[in-house]
């Protein structure tokens, strides 16, 4: 690491990324991606560019999950192109939880929340960890790395619900509270847009519906 920077080299050698993009359009597939460092980043965003740019993939919706190493001035090719990215805020902690394992270097230029949704790249969010949404979104409005960087709790709401939907083609099914979406929603334990942060990972489900059925009941609140 360095600069505030996440050098972690690609996986895939040079020649085998284009081959991975010509693949993805011949099966019509989306293209999920693990692209943890800057250089991988730079790499996909180069190869797309390369294979079409945005008259072929702006419509694709290519994921960056665990896109830790996308930088600021990346966001513009981004959102040319068509990528998401799919941001675990479990790791935004990693330097004050696991200070060795970025060698105690603070991430000063990667995970920028707020700017992925300035820019209007479309920013969901997943676990990745503690299957705990409640502490994701805590860290997410806090960003212990960089603050400047943090999103409201709004914001990480529809993150991990309608652009999470829309990370998979599904927003016109689930992701909100609409007319003739699926009724997936939960009764929380208490108000996470009014409680103290600390008390956020404490929220559990006292009744959860997935698809307008019941699956679970904690006997809470009482159901007609």
């Amino acid at each position: 690491m360095e600069d505030g920077i996440l050098q972690l080299d690609p996986l895939f050698p040079p020649l085998e990324i284009p081959a991975i993009l010509r693949e993805t359009l011949a099966s019509k597939d989306q293209l999920l991606v693990h692209v943890a460092g800057t250089p991988s980043a730079a790499a996909m965003l180069d190869a797309m560019e390369a294979s079409g740019g945005e008259n072929v993939w702006s419509a694709k919706r290519v994921r960056f999950e665990h896109g830790d190493g996308v930088l600021a001035d990346m966001l513009p090719r981004m959102k040319k192109l068509g990528v998401m990215d799919v941001e675990n805020p479990t790791h935004l902690g990693m330097i004050t939880v696991i200070p060795e394992l970025f060698h105690g270097k603070p991430l000063e230029k990667t995970q920028p929340l707020k700017s992925f949704l300035d820019s209007g790249v479309p920013l969901a969010l997943g676990s990745d960890g503690p299957m705990n949404p409640y502490l994701n979104i805590m860290l997410a409005s806090m960003h212990p790395d960089r603050p400047s960087e943090a999103i409201t709790r709004e914001q990480a709401v529809i993150a991990y619900t309608l652009t999470s939907a829309y990370a998979e083609f599904e927003e016109k099914e689930k992701g909100s509270l609409e007319p003739g979406k699926l009724a997936d929603l939960a009764v929380l334990s208490q108000d996470i847009f009014a409680i103290i942060p600390d008390e956020l990972p404490k929220t559990v489900s006292v009744l959860t519906l997935v698809g307008g059925k019941i699956v679970y009941d904690g006997k809470a609140v009482a159901v007609n």
